[in-house]
């Protein structure tokens, strides 16, 4: 009994420590940004399978960001709705395979940026220049 009353303490102070300092508990924390190089405002639609983020609307070099605890069991998913004038495009933002363009593979808070263009979507584990470290992942549907 006293095996389990120390355990069950245990996992208690862990979760109590790692919700006051949002960390995240045997996963990584992502921080995702959706940058905007487009002239006029962009609305996303940003949404997982537990969370709405709802629509935002961002101008010009603005950007929209959130951080998130990746799951356990590493299907994690973040979906994203993009309108712009009468575009409009759907793609995964974070997923199984989008992590390996963006993991650091460091310790401590993960990366990803996107970087919405007028020619399409890129997406980079650096916040660096367009040229720099950017891979294309989708254009915008007709």
């Amino acid at each position: 009994m006293g095996a389990m009353h120390n355990l069950f303490t245990l996992l208690t102070l862990l979760s109590l420590i790692t919700s006051e300092t949002h960390a995240c508990f045997l996963t990584s924390k992502w921080n995702l940004y959706v940058i905007s190089n487009i002239e006029d405002d962009i609305v996303a639609h940003i949404k997982s399978g537990d969370d709405d983020l709802g629509n935002h609307t961002i101008p010009f070099n603005g950007n929209y960001n959130w951080s998130f605890c990746e799951r356990i069991d590493g299907h994690t998913l973040f979906y994203g709705y993009f309108w712009w004038g009468s575009k409009f495009t759907s793609l995964a933002l974070f997923d199984h395979e989008l992590r390996g363009p963006c993991a650091l593979h460091k310790e401590g808070g993960q990366h990803c940026y996107w970087l919405v263009r007028p020619d399409g979507f890129f997406v980079s584990r650096y916040n660096r220049t367009f040229a720099d470290h950017w891979t294309f992942i989708k254009h915008w549907d007709e």
